[in-house]
């Protein structure tokens, strides 16, 4: 399993984790609160993608990004 923490503040925490599994690949975006009462991890959003759909979801993003970075670096 691989885990990326996508956001963190002192106060709160957002990761993604994604595993390959005999059925395709399983994606979750896991949250954690630190100063809460009881802190433990929370699944917020997970599905299953096939390969496609995590290679269209990869696009996507990229795709994004293209738009993003040449605006902040002013090229």
């Amino acid at each position: 399993m691989r885990t990326q923490i996508l956001h963190a503040t002192p106060a709160y925490e957002l990761s993604a984790q994604l595993q390959s599994t005999p059925h395709g690949h399983h994606l979750q975006f896991v949250s954690f609160v630190p100063t809460a009462r009881r802190p433990e991890p929370q699944v917020r959003f997970q599905t299953l993608l096939s390969r496609t759909e995590l290679l269209a979801l990869r696009a996507l993003i990229d795709a994004q990004l293209q738009v993003i970075v040449p605006a902040e670096t002013g090229a």
